[in-house]
């Protein structure tokens, strides 16, 4: 038996997934083919440095999401295309909306209370309230909201320790990662291919992405896209 074996403990209630602690920080112990990420144990994955210009995201995510009005829109990507929810989501179609309107306004104090009202809402490992939120962080780190720059790492902060309580304590690793910028390879990939314009990149990556997970991969999507696809507005002025 390894050392790194020996070191590793079982996530109290989530004994029987691939998921463990070592040293009190939760990795990833399977062998999937979609488990390109940083708490992989075995093969831990580290995007590198990325710069990306946010009007080259924004016109990537029209064409991403033009690309998706032929298919079939799962989890919250239903929801962004106007689409009722299926039981328990469909209780949550206010609190979508707020987080919509709030990013669409972008009225600080009504963002991070949507955000808030959303934190642990869904079924499965990783919630599609968590999911969602932790895109829409890891989308403002490269197209931020000017007037939210200064606000933004003490609002990380609190969304980090609510989902401690609000969720379980996967999903809570898997957003606080979202929030430091970090996360599949799969969501960093999308990034470069949004930033490219080529749909044709973006459909193999919009695919990738949509493979993690029952839902997890959609419902960042749908995250990134939520994002994305509001228009920016000029900062105010002081």
């Amino acid at each position: 038996m390894s050392t790194d074996t020996l070191a590793l403990a079982r996530v109290p209630g989530f004994e029987s997934t691939h998921y463990a602690l070592r040293d009190g920080y939760i990795v990833w112990t399977g062998q999937t083919a979609h488990s390109d990420h940083p708490r992989n144990l075995a093969n831990p994955w580290h995007a590198g440095p990325a710069h990306y210009q946010a009007a080259a995201l924004r016109k990537g995510a029209a064409l991403a999401w033009h690309a998706l009005q032929t298919q079939t829109r799962p989890g919250l990507l239903a929801w962004l295309g106007g689409e009722a929810l299926p039981f328990p989501l469909s209780l949550a179609q206010q609190r979508l909306h707020d987080l919509a309107q709030a990013l669409h306004s972008q009225n600080l104090a009504a963002f991070e209370a949507a955000c808030m009202r959303l934190l642990g809402l869904g079924v499965g490992l990783t919630p599609s309230g968590d999911d969602l939120v932790g895109a829409v962080f890891f989308t403002l780190r490269h197209a931020p909201i000017a007037d939210w720059k200064i606000a933004m790492p003490s609002l990380r902060n609190r969304i980090s320790h609510a989902v401690q309580s609000a969720s379980n304590p996967i999903s809570a690793a898997l957003l606080d990662d979202l929030l430091q910028g970090s996360s599949y390879r799969a969501l960093h990939e999308l990034f470069d291919a949004l930033h490219t314009q080529q749909t044709p990149a973006i459909e193999e990556a919009m695919r990738a992405l949509l493979r993690i997970g029952a839902s997890s991969g959609s419902d960042m999507l749908a995250g990134v896209l939520l994002t994305l696809l509001n228009p920016e507005l000029p900062a105010k002025r002081l």
